[in-house]
């Protein structure tokens, strides 16, 4: 869909709004509930570039000691372009329309993202299958 049509069907900043490509396994501060709120990417890229919205998962604050449970993967502040380390939460996918996807901070490399659809397995019950 070209951007001009989903202007037209949306409400938000086009200053504020990233234009480029959007990857699975990108990191990104999207906006959510009137705050920006770091996310990893999990929908192909094909659809990122199709569709109106993207899904992506929520990254938590991480602190020393934490527990991370096995629906979660520890991303460390050098893989993350945060700042700051944080936790990929696969119990916390929420589907974003690309209007609020304001920057891009990073990227998950392949055995990471690796990590993470491993935890989405965990999350979804397929270690059952």
């Amino acid at each position: 869909m070209k951007l001009a049509s989903i202007a037209n069907n949306m409400d938000f900043d086009l200053d504020k709004m990233y234009c480029g490509a959007i990857m699975r396994g990108d990191i990104f501060l999207a906006e959510f509930g009137g705050h920006e709120k770091p996310v990893v990417v999990l929908q192909d890229a094909i659809l990122n570039e199709r569709l109106e919205t993207i899904v992506a998962a929520d990254i938590l604050p991480h602190k020393a000691g934490d527990k991370i449970f096995k629906n979660e993967v520890l991303l460390h502040a050098h893989e993350t372009g945060l700042g700051k380390d944080g936790i990929c939460a696969l119990h916390k996918v929420h589907t974003f329309t690309r209007g609020l996807m304001i920057a891009k901070k990073g990227e998950l490399t392949k055995e990471k993202l690796n990590d993470v659809y491993k935890a989405m397995d965990v999350n979804c019950g397929r270690f059952r299958d």
